[in-house]
């Protein structure tokens, strides 16, 4: 995401690991297999986006969604 700013650049992030916990719950719904297959993809592309950028993904049920800096050396 290189030409935003920080900020800007972390705000995106965060909004779309939020929606990485929606996609747990469509496990439990009837779906056929093909849209359960571009379901996954979908997810693994947010979820490479996020790590792309030296980002990771927590989950909390008392603070919410949240994304951590990684110390990538």
């Amino acid at each position: 995401m290189g030409i935003i700013s920080e900020k800007t650049e972390r705000k995106a992030l965060l909004e779309m690991a939020k929606t990485l916990r929606f996609f747990e719950r469509l496990e439990l719904l009837q779906i056929s297999a093909g849209d359960i297959v571009r379901i996954a993809h979908a997810e693994h592309i947010i979820r490479d986006v996020i790590g792309n950028n030296g980002y990771g993904v927590r989950f909390s049920r008392k603070r919410g969604t949240g994304i951590t800096k990684l110390n990538i050396r």
